[in-house]
C-alpha cells in the first residue's frame, strides 16, 4: 500500500490542476467556449441527464456509453483543439493527451518513442501503445523496426477528433497494446459543409493547403472527403525542398431502412515526404549528475541545427547485389493506400453485428544521417580531416568537433497488412434497473515487414558553416581513407545491422469477449482475450565482404565494407498464445460524479526485433526456450479513478482524476547494444505508479483546460529510474473567444528526465500561442506560434553526453549533450474558409 500513500500526497498536487483538462473544447465564430464534452446528449446511456453528455466512447470499449460512464480512463479531443495547440508533428498531437509520455525524436516524419505511464520505451517506437483509425490498428506492433506506427498516419481536417484509452481495456479490446490506444476518429458526413484553407509558414519554407467537404447525397447516403497537400524546406531551414506530400481521405455511409444500421467505404491515400531531425546537440553544464545550462557552441544551434544539408542530400550506398547507388536524403517517406469497409446491422433490439476490415499497402523509405558528436583528434589521430566538398574543398578542416555517425538508407519494400474486426452485441433486460450486456469478437490481421538495411559510417562537419560538409579522413602518410565523408560501407554499429535484409509476416488472431451488467447506478464488467500470433519468413543479416573503392574530388580510397549474406540468419516458422484479461466497475455517485476501479492484464508479443538473435531460434524456426521467453511481455495495471462535471461561477466545468499502478515484465533485444559495449538482452521488471488529473472550465468566453499527471516509475532489480521518464508532465491552455477575434495560449512541460549515464537533465516548459481573427461569417484569419519565447531546451528523451567534460578546450563542468531539442520559434500565418 506504500504507493497509493505516495499517491495520495501526489494527487493533493494533481488536484490542484485537476481543472485544466485534456484541450477538448470546440469554439465557434458564433458561439462562447464549450466543451467538446458539451457538444451532444448522450444516447440511451444508463443514467442519462443533463449532466451527461458527449460523444460515444468508440476506442477500446463496447459501444454505447459515454466517457464519463465508461471505467476506463478515456480522452476525447476534437478537431478544433488540437488545431488550437499548433501541434508541428503527430507527436505534438498526441501530446494533448495525459499520461503519454511522448518522445518525439524525428520531426514531422514520425519515428517518436510513445510511452505511458511509466512503462519505459526500452528498444524505441510505441511498444504498448497502438495507433488506430477509425477502430483498426495502423500497424499491428508499433516498434516495427525504422517502421514505427506514427510513420504512417497524418492528422489533417479529416479528423473529427483523436480518442485515447489508457490501460484497462485497451487489453482486451486491441492486440499488442495493453498501455494505451489511441484512435483518430474520422467524420463521416454527419453534418453538411466543409471548409478549406492555406497555410504559409512566415519564417521559414512551408506551404500546406487542406479542405475537407462532406454532407448527404440522398436521407440514406452521406460522404466525407478531405486532405492536404504541402510543400517546404522544414523548419530548420533546410537549403533544399524537404517537404513534399499529400494525403487524401474518404468514406461514403448507406444508412439501412429503418435506422437498422449502416454499410460504410472508405479510402486512403498518403505519399508524404518529411524531414527528421535525429538529434540536435547543445553545449551543457554537468555538475555531478545534473545537466542543466543549455547553449550553443561553435556555431551550433540546437533550435534549428539539420545534419544533412546542401552537400549531403544525396550520398551512396552499397546494393545487396554489390552495386554503388546514390540515394536521396529524403527524411522520412511513407507511402500508404488503403480501401476499407465497415457494416453494422441490428438485427433486433437485443442482437447486433459490426465488421470492420482494411487492406492496406504501405511502402516507404526511411533516409537520415544521425549526429554522432567527437572531438576531431579522437576521429583524425595523427591523420587529417579534410573537406570532401564545397568552398573549402580539400582544406584541412579545422574545428573542435565533428559529427561522426550513422548514415541511413532503409527501403520499407512492403509493411502492408489485412485486417478484419467482427464484433457481436446481445443487450438483455432483466427489469426496470437491470441489464446484461454481452460482447464477443474475432480479430484477425496479417503484418508483412519486407525491409532492406543499408546503414553506412559517416563523418561531417559540426560547426557554424549551417551546411554539414562532408570530411575525408587523410593517414599520417596522407593516404585518403574516405571519401565523401564515408568511410565504412554498411558498417555502422559494428557487424551487426548494416547491410540487413528481411521478409517476414505476422499472423494475429484474437477472440475476445465481455460481459457487462448494469444494476441501477452500478456497472460491471470483465472481459478476456486469448490471441495467437504465428510467424513465417527468413531474415538475412550482414557479412564482411571485400573493401570497395569509393571515389570523389579529392581521390579514391578503399574502405571496409559488409553486405547481406547468402545464408539465411534465421527462419521463422513459429506461433505463440496468451491471454489478456480487465475487470472493472463504476458507480455512479450522482447525475455528475462517478467513480471507477479497473484492474487489468495485457500481453505484447515482439516480432521483428528478435530477428537476428540466433539464441531465439531452432534451425526449423521454432522458438527456444530463450526465444519464447523474451518474445513475450506483460502489463498489468490497476486503476481508481473519480469524474466529475457540473457548474462553477457561472459556467460549467469537467474534471476527472484517476490513481494508477503498472507493473511490466520487460524483455526484448536491444541489436544496437553490441556496437556500445552493454548486454543487448533485457530482461528486467518495471513497477510504476501516479495520479492523472485533467479537467477544463469553460465561463462565458473563456475556457481554460489542461492536465497535471505525476509518474514515479522504478527498475524493481536496481531501482533505476528508466531514461527519458519525467515524474511530471503539465499542459495548460487559456483561451477567450470574442465571437470576432479569439487568441489562445498553452503551456507544455515536464520535470527532469535521465539519460545515459545516469545523468539528470534539466526539464523545459515550452508556450505556443494564436490569435484568431473573423472578419466576415465562415472566413478565419489566423496567426500561430510554436515555442514563442524561442526557448532552448529538451523533451523528455533518451540521449547522452557524447563529449566529456573538458574535451577539445571544454571547461571541466562542459560537455556535449547529444538529444532531440525542440525547435525554436515557429510561426505560421493561415487563411481558413468554411462553409
Amino acid at each position: 500500500m506504500k504507493p497509493f500513500a505516495h499517491l495520495a500526497s501526489a494527487s493533493l498536487v494533481a488536484l490542484a490542476g485537476a481543472l485544466f483538462a485534456t484541450p477538448i473544447h470546440a469554439q465557434d465564430a458564433a458561439q462562447a467556449p464549450a466543451s467538446a464534452t458539451d457538444a451532444a446528449p448522450d444516447a440511451g446511456a444508463p443514467g442519462d441527464s443533463v449532466a451527461d453528455i458527449g460523444p460515444i466512447v468508440v476506442t477500446a470499449a463496447a459501444s454505447g456509453k459515454s466517457a464519463r460512464l465508461s471505467s476506463i480512463s478515456v480522452s476525447q479531443i476534437n478537431q478544433d483543439a488540437v488545431i488550437a495547440f499548433t501541434p508541428r508533428s503527430q507527436a505534438e498531437v498526441l501530446r494533448t493527451i495525459p499520461g503519454l509520455n511522448v518522445q518525439d525524436t524525428a520531426g514531422p516524419g514520425g519515428n517518436s518513442n510513445i510511452g505511458v505511464r511509466g512503462i519505459p520505451v526500452s528498444t524505441g517506437g510505441s511498444e504498448y501503445v497502438g495507433l488506430q483509425e477509425d477502430g483498426l490498428p495502423v500497424t499491428l506492433f508499433g516498434d516495427i523496426m525504422f517502421g514505427n506506427n506514427d510513420y504512417w498516419v497524418r492528422f489533417d481536417n479529416n479528423v473529427d477528433r483523436v480518442e485515447a484509452v489508457r490501460g484497462g481495456s485497451a487489453s482486451t479490446f486491441s492486440s499488442q497494446a495493453p498501455g494505451a490506444v489511441i484512435n483518430y476518429v474520422s467524420k463521416t458526413g454527419e453534418h453538411d459543409g466543409g471548409q478549406i484553407g492555406v497555410s504559409q509558414a512566415i519564417n521559414y519554407r512551408e506551404t500546406r493547403v487542406d479542405f475537407d467537404y462532406g454532407g448527404h447525397l440522398s436521407d440514406s447516403v452521406r460522404f466525407h472527403v478531405g486532405g492536404y497537400a504541402i510543400d517546404g524546406n522544414g523548419p530548420t531551414h533546410l537549403p533544399y525542398k524537404a517537404q513534399s506530400g499529400y494525403q487524401i481521405k474518404g468514406n461514403i455511409t448507406k444508412e439501412l431502412a429503418d435506422g437498422k444500421g449502416y454499410i460504410r467505404l472508405n479510402f486512403k491515400r498518403l505519399d508524404d515526404k518529411e524531414p527528421t531531425f535525429t538529434s540536435m546537440p547543445s553545449l551543457v553544464t554537468v555538475d555531478g549528475n545534473k545537466v542543466t545550462g543549455f547553449s550553443t557552441f561553435d556555431g551550433v544551434n540546437a533550435r534549428r541545427y539539420a545534419s544533412s544539408g546542401l552537400y549531403n542530400q544525396t550520398f551512396r550506398v552499397l546494393d545487396a547485389d554489390g552495386q554503388l547507388r546514390t540515394v536521396p536524403m529524403e527524411g522520412i517517406h511513407p507511402v500508404v493506400t488503403s480501401v476499407g469497409g465497415e457494416f453494422h446491422y441490428e438485427f433486433s433490439r437485443a442482437f447486433t453485428v459490426t465488421d470492420k476490415a482494411r487492406w492496406t499497402a504501405m511502402r516507404g523509405t526511411f533516409a537520415n544521417q544521425w549526429t554522432g558528436e567527437a572531438t576531431t583528434g579522437s576521429v583524425a589521430g595523427d591523420g587529417t580531416l579534410r573537406y570532401a566538398t564545397g568552398p573549402n574543398q580539400g582544406e584541412i578542416y579545422g574545428g573542435r568537433f565533428v559529427s561522426n555517425g550513422a548514415q541511413a538508407y532503409v527501403t520499407m519494400r512492403d509493411v502492408g497488412s489485412f485486417v478484419n474486426d467482427l464484433t457481436l452485441n446481445g443487450k438483455f433486460e432483466l427489469g426496470n434497473t437491470a441489464k446484461i450486456n454481452a460482447h464477443a469478437g474475432w480479430f484477425h490481421m496479417r503484418q508483412t515487414i519486407d525491409m532492406d538495411w543499408r546503414i553506412n559510417n559517416m563523418t561531417q562537419t559540426l560547426d557554424s558553416s549551417g551546411n554539414p560538409v562532408p570530411l575525408d579522413l587523410f593517414d599520417a602518410a596522407g593516404n585518403q581513407l574516405g571519401a565523401m565523408g564515408v568511410n565504412g560501407l554498411n558498417t555502422q554499429w559494428g557487424a551487426c545491422c548494416g547491410g540487413r535484409s528481411y521478409a517476414v509476416t505476422y499472423t494475429n488472431d484474437a477472440l475476445y469477449g465481455q460481459l457487462e451488467g448494469q444494476i441501477g447506478r452500478l456497472n460491471l464488467d470483465a472481459s478476456v482475450r486469448y490471441d495467437t500470433v504465428k510467424a513465417g519468413g527468413v531474415a538475412y543479416a550482414n557479412e564482411q565482404v571485400a573493401n570497395v573503392t569509393l571515389s570523389d574530388a579529392l581521390g579514391s580510397a578503399s574502405v571496409p565494407a559488409y553486405n547481406t549474406s547468402a545464408t539465411p540468419a534465421n527462419v521463422l516458422n513459429y506461433a505463440k498464445g496468451y491471454v489478456s484479461w480487465s475487470f472493472g466497475a463504476l458507480y455512479e455517485v450522482s447525475p455528475s460524479t462517478s467513480v471507477f476501479v479497473r484492474v487489468s492484464r495485457g500481453g505484447r508479443f515482439n516480432a521483428d526485433r528478435l530477428l537476428y538473435n540466433n539464441a531465439n531460434f531452432t534451425a526449423d524456426g521454432k522458438l527456444t526456450a530463450g526465444g519464447s521467453h523474451l518474445s513475450l511481455n506483460y502489463v498489468t495495471q490497476q486503476e481508481l479513478g473519480i469524474k466529475q462535471r457540473g457548474g462553477l461561477l457561472g459556467g460549467r466545468y469537467h474534471a476527472e482524476v484517476t490513481l494508477y499502478r503498472a507493473q511490466v515484465k520487460e524483455s526484448n533485444y536491444d541489436f544496437t547494444a553490441p556496437s556500445r559495449g552493454e548486454n543487448p538482452f533485457i530482461d528486467a521488471i518495471y513497477h510504476s505508479y501516479g495520479v492523472e488529473a485533467s479537467g477544463g472550465v469553460a465561463a462565458g468566453r473563456f475556457s481554460l483546460d489542461g492536465y497535471v499527471v505525476y509518474t514515479h516509475s522504478r527498475n524493481a532489480g536496481t531501482g533505476a529510474t528508466p531514461v527519458a521518464m519525467p515524474d511530471w508532465t503539465w499542459l495548460a491552455s487559456p483561451s477567450y473567444d470574442a465571437g470576432i477575434a479569439a487568441f489562445g495560449l498553452s503551456a507544455s512541460g515536464q520535470s527532469n528526465f535521465q539519460i545515459a549515464g545516469g545523468y539528470r537533465v534539466r526539464g523545459s516548459t515550452f508556450l505556443n500561442g494564436y490569435v484568431k481573427v473573423r472578419p466576415l461569417d465562415g472566413l478565419e484569419v489566423s496567426f500561430n506560434v510554436n515555442n514563442l519565447l524561442n526557448t532552448l531546451g529538451y523533451r523528455a528523451n533518451n540521449g547522452s553526453l557524447t563529449v566529456a567534460p573538458g574535451s577539445a578546450g571544454l571547461a571541466a563542468n562542459q560537455a556535449i549533450l547529444d538529444n532531440s531539442a525542440m525547435l525554436g520559434r515557429t510561426m505560421t500565418a493561415s487563411v481558413r474558409y468554411r462553409f
